[in-house]
């Protein structure tokens, strides 16, 4: 059987608390119906779908990707406060995927420390510190416009951006690729040549990821209403 040529390494469920839409029956029989031979999930902070998608998409002969999107802690001097309202930053987002039974181990243990070693209120999040100890046979994507590289490249700062670049690539050794993204917004056209600048300074490897939250466009609606529900806003407001 023919098979796309193009794989979704950003999938999240259902279990991306108040963010997906996505049954794991749904994601199966999307990538069967678009001949898809592999499917990478990523849900928020969590790998809850992780057992039930492997049991599904091995059924349909389909390669499940384990993985998460995990927050990676500001350090140093970027852990400043918000003057007008003293909350701590949020955390930058970092993709991890399992290449093995170690990767997968390792990023349990990664998301059970984001959850215990956050203080509370804050979103669960790790620390470079932290990634340096766990990330045997685990692949790192760098997150788009909202992972460190993308927002030091968006706010200006190409030094700074081209530091954390290479502090990750350090870590993750040859299982780093940067990440790019069209969802159609304006910083993701805007950053994307230096991206593509970076990775190819550094010998590091692009990669062409779109974040999937709900299957199709018929419902982007009820997909809109569940962030507002999520947010605590009318689906009025304008400018969320």
């Amino acid at each position: 059987m023919p098979h796309s040529n193009f794989v979704h390494l950003r999938v999240h469920s259902a279990y991306s608390l108040s963010e997906g839409a996505l049954r794991t029956k749904d994601i199966i029989e999307l990538c069967q119906r678009h001949r898809m031979p592999a499917v990478g999930i990523t849900d928020s902070s969590n790998l809850f779908g992780a057992l039930e998608l492997s049991l599904a998409a091995r059924s349909a002969g389909v390669q499940p990707i384990i993985g998460v999107q995990i927050g990676l802690r500001r350090e140093g001097i970027q852990n400043v406060v918000h003057a007008k309202n003293s909350t701590a930053l949020p955390p930058d987002q970092l993709v991890l995927l399992a290449q093995s039974e170690v990767g997968y181990e390792n990023i349990l243990a990664l998301v059970s420390k984001a959850f215990l070693n956050s203080d509370a209120g804050e979103p669960p999040q790790v620390g470079l510190k932290e990634l340096a100890e766990r990330n045997e046979s685990v692949i790192a994507l760098t997150g788009g416009p909202q992972g460190i590289v993308g927002r030091l490249l968006s706010e200006g700062q190409a030094p700074a951006a081209d530091e954390a670049l290479v502090q990750l690539s350090t870590i993750f050794e040859n299982r780093l690729y940067v990440e790019l993204m069209r969802h159609g917004l304006e910083v993701e056209q805007r950053i994307e040549g230096d991206l593509i600048d970076l990775a190819y300074r550094h010998g590091i490897p692009l990669v062409a990821t779109n974040e999937a939250f709900f299957p199709d466009e018929d419902m982007y609606e009820a997909h809109d209403a569940l962030l507002c529900i999520s947010e605590g806003v009318p689906l009025s407001k304008q400018d969320r």
